[in-house]
């Protein structure tokens, strides 16, 4: 049982965390150093959005995806693909203001690159390697959020057994049941989970405190 639990939330968390900051860190890059007419109003969304509860997102992705629902037709809802968009629309606001905040000094940056005469690829490539620490906290951010998150992929997921069931859902499914001792063996797992990735991505950074 825990095995395929944990591999499920592998299979969930990992995607939705590297789709997240993918989106999240291109979206908050793009805000931060364009200057449009509606730039303060959409900022504030973000804002807005950042604290969207997660049983909000689970309903309106529950509606999206259900048989009467738009987008009913792909028959995703009770799937992993279903946790993994509602992951997504929580965790890319968190990021994008994460990474407007951690972009300090990019004009600067921007304005050496101007002058070295550096486009396309390698400017960006460039970009990466300065805020490469601000990345990774963005990476571990956004993986803490959806390790952690229990809400929307439990109503978009079903919390099928062998199926869409992880860590979080299986917690709340022992502790209906009574079972105190299976939900703090999940709990520990979710715990180490959590600490191996913070570790290994704090490790890839070179930044682990002596």
């Amino acid at each position: 049982m825990l095995a395929n639990v944990v591999i499920s939330t592998l299979a969930v968390c990992i995607p939705s965390t590297f789709l997240a900051v993918l989106i999240g860190v291109s979206a908050g890059y793009f805000l931060k150093v364009k200057r449009f007419k509606y730039r303060k109003i959409l900022i504030r969304i973000v804002y807005t959005l950042s604290g969207l509860p997660p049983v909000l997102a689970g309903l309106l992705i529950y509606i999206l995806f259900s048989r009467k629902g738009p987008l009913g037709f792909l028959d995703m809802l009770f799937t992993k693909w279903a946790m993994i968009i509602t992951q997504v629309i929580l965790i890319v606001p968190i990021v994008m203001l994460y990474t407007l905040s951690g972009l300090k000094n990019i004009d600067k940056v921007l304005e050496n690159l101007d002058y070295l005469n550096i486009k396309g690829r390698k400017r960006y490539t460039a970009i990466m390697k300065e805020y490469s620490k601000e990345i990774m906290y963005a990476i571990v951010l956004g993986l803490s959020r959806s390790i952690s998150e229990v809400g929307g992929v439990l109503i978009v997921g079903g919390n099928i057994e062998g199926s869409t069931r992880i860590l979080t859902t299986a917690i709340i499914f022992e502790i209906t049941k009574g079972e105190f001792s299976n939900a703090l063996l999940l709990g520990a797992a979710l715990l180490a989970i959590s600490f191996t990735f913070n570790t290994f991505l704090q490790i890839l950074q070179g930044d682990v405190v002596d």
